[in-house]
């Protein structure tokens, strides 16, 4: 890849996703990038970072120019394992990392497995869970919880557990899966430390190729069967297709939506008017979740590879260069909406947060993400009213590129 750069590019040294303390709280440095360098080059990673949700969104509807081909990266499985592994890691078919027209099509059967019927279906599954886990929550005698570890992080994995009739008590091992995955695609394992996340998401393959099986023996109405079923007989999915959605799922909807949720929470709990106002009208749920969406994405942003010359916001890009779109950042545009700072879930100016991204690679599980969010927080309201921050929530994030996932939040009640 290509990172020479000119003298009209900018570089902001200050900002630096890894920084435990800018993973808490990124708003400052962002808004200065926003304000001096819309678009400037990351140095210390070797990408360049576009901040403005009008370049945002002109990228994202130009997938010729910005090709999604290197968001997800996955290495070679180690020898010993390419046996059991022939075709490499499960996560190999992605669709956020598909480009047209592979994506329309992979996007097409992931549609079908997420269409808005079935994840009705499965409301009152999701709202059992919600509930069994602040019964678990309950029972502790110090009336106090890690609401992202109990709670948030929980629901949308064992959500997907349902969704695709998987037992949904196997949480620990699915947490294995999603953290294995991130893991690999998202650092630079060694060898050692390869060969341990092989043996996890082999357990992963075989898991879902089972499933995959059963649901093609036995369908029924859950999402790995609708995905199969969407398919004509001279387009059917391939297993590795299968297997790359089912992992695609599992990897854009659950600490994604996991670290929504908890920063939802927070974000109500330091706003108490407005925690007390939805509480009074159930009616503010879904605005609830998409406004904190907006104020504390749960992800930065994706990544872009450029595959020919041209400009950002007057600043000459080179093919082969890495393009971040910083949704993050977006988010807050002080262009775009009316005190972006302000957490305020009666904004009249947000409809569809930057958070889901725009264009062609709008979330796909978006729907399924709110309900979750929504079924998250009504459930609290009904269950546990008074619910406060310990101090100010401890909040701890796990640094990431992509996504600073939520690890740490202190409640009591």
């Amino acid at each position: 890849m290509s990172t020479a750069l000119s003298s009209e590019v900018p570089v902001f040294a200050e900002l630096d996703p890894l920084d435990p303390g800018q993973a808490a709280d990124p708003h400052v440095l962002l808004a200065k990038a926003r304000r001096d360098h819309p678009v400037f080059f990351m140095s210390r990673y070797g990408w360049y970072v576009v901040t403005r949700l009008d370049d945002i969104t002109r990228i994202a509807n130009d997938p010729e120019t910005f090709s999604n081909r290197m968001f997800v990266t996955v290495p070679d499985v180690p020898e010993r394992f390419r046996d059991r592994l022939p075709n490499g890691f499960p996560m190999k078919v992605q669709l956020a990392a598909a480009d047209p027209p592979a994506h329309g099509r992979l996007k097409r059967y992931m549609q079908a497995a997420l269409s808005p019927r079935i994840i009705a279906a499965h409301a009152d599954r999701i709202r059992q869970i919600a509930h069994d886990l602040v019964d678990a929550m309950l029972l502790s005698p110090e009336r106090q919880a890690n609401l992202a570890t109990a709670y948030a992080d929980r629901i949308p994995m064992m959500a997907i557990a349902a969704l695709l009739d998987a037992p949904i008590d196997d949480y620990d091992r699915y947490r294995l899966w999603v953290d294995a995955s991130l893991e690999l695609i998202t650092t630079n394992p060694s060898p050692e430390r390869l060969e341990i996340l092989a043996e996890t998401l082999l357990d992963f393959d075989s898991f879902i190729r089972k499933l995959i099986h059963d649901r093609r023996d036995h369908p029924g109405e859950d999402a790995i069967s609708k995905m199969l079923a969407a398919g004509g007989p001279d387009d059917a999915l391939s297993e590795e297709e299968v297997l790359g959605l089912v992992s695609s799922m599992l990897l854009g909807g659950t600490d994604t939506t996991g670290t929504a949720i908890g920063n939802m929470v927070w974000s109500l709990l330091t706003h108490r008017s407005q925690w007390e106002a939805v509480r009074a009208d159930r009616g503010l749920l879904a605005m609830a979740f998409e406004e904190s969406v907006r104020f504390r994405d749960p992800g930065r942003g994706p990544i872009r590879l450029v595959t020919r010359d041209t400009q950002i916001g007057g600043i000459s890009i080179p093919k082969g260069a890495l393009v971040q779109l910083c949704t993050m950042a977006a988010d807050h545009d002080e262009t775009v909406f009316d005190r972006a700072d302000a957490f305020d879930i009666f904004r009249k100016d947000l409809k569809i947060s930057p958070a889901w991204g725009r264009g062609i690679h709008m979330c796909v599980g978006r729907i399924l993400a709110h309900l979750e969010g929504e079924i998250a927080l009504d459930t609290l309201l009904d269950r546990i009213p008074d619910l406060q921050l310990v101090g100010d929530g401890g909040r701890v994030y796990s640094p990431q590129l992509m996504m600073p996932t939520l690890r740490s939040l202190h409640v009591r009640w």
